[in-house]
């Protein structure tokens, strides 16, 4: 049994529509994957880029930090310094007031000895 021409056109139109959706399918389908590539991948070169500039002023920060950190050290050896030194300084000025006193306390024995023998003579 054969079919007809114009059966076996209609048939043939038919498959070759299948067969043209299919390859429209694939086609869609492998460009839709390229696009999700493509998309992934400028989004990570966009992350990458805005960390890279994240990391650079991150980075400036703590050399700022670290600068800073260095200047208060550097003060506070010197205040340390002074502080040793002004210990040293209150330690002579407290040993020659301590010197004055006992001075001081030796005149008054020697004017209450004047005072003595200055009321001895009237």
């Amino acid at each position: 049994m054969e079919q007809p021409a114009q059966e076996k056109s209609t048939c043939r139109r038919q498959l070759s529509g299948i067969i043209l959706l299919v390859l429209l399918w694939a086609g869609l389908t492998a460009g839709g994957f390229w696009y999700a590539g493509y998309y992934i991948d400028r989004a990570a070169r966009e992350i990458q880029e805005a960390n890279a500039l994240n990391i650079q002023a991150i980075e400036e920060q703590i050399m700022s930090l670290h600068n800073e950190m260095s200047a208060i050290k550097e003060a506070l050896d010197k205040t340390d310094a002074t502080i040793t030194s002004t210990g040293t300084a209150s330690r002579e000025v407290n040993k020659r007031i301590n010197e004055m006193d006992e001075h001081l306390k030796r005149l008054e024995k020697s004017l209450d000895i004047l005072k003595e023998s200055g009321n001895a003579d009237y």
